[in-house]
């Protein structure tokens, strides 16, 4: 399975966000690829370009809270990213 420079980025980037201890959890394309590379499978599947995460916090902080935190996370990696943010959380009430 071909994994792009891309792909190989944002999993240094996952980790970086894991390492922080923000308290998300990862979904998605970059997962299950992950998943297939761990278990052999050899195919080459979709290319993606973004990473898919749920935030696990009792309370749900401002958009500009999480940036900061991303953006620490990332330079305590040592990534040269800036993280902004282009489209804002959904939140689903379920009280």
């Amino acid at each position: 399975m071909n994994i792009s420079n891309e792909e190989k980025l944002m999993y240094k980037v996952m980790k970086a966000i894991y390492d922080s201890g923000i308290p998300v959890s990862f979904k998605g394309s970059l997962v299950l690829k992950a998943f297939l590379l761990e278990s052999g499978y050899t195919k080459d599947t979709r290319h993606t370009v973004d990473i898919d995460a749920n935030w696990n916090g009792k309370t749900t902080p401002t958009m500009e809270q999480i940036t900061e935190s991303l953006q620490k996370a990332l330079d305590k990696a040592k990534i040269n990213l800036d993280v902004t943010y282009f489209r804002t959380i959904g939140l689903l009430d379920l009280n």
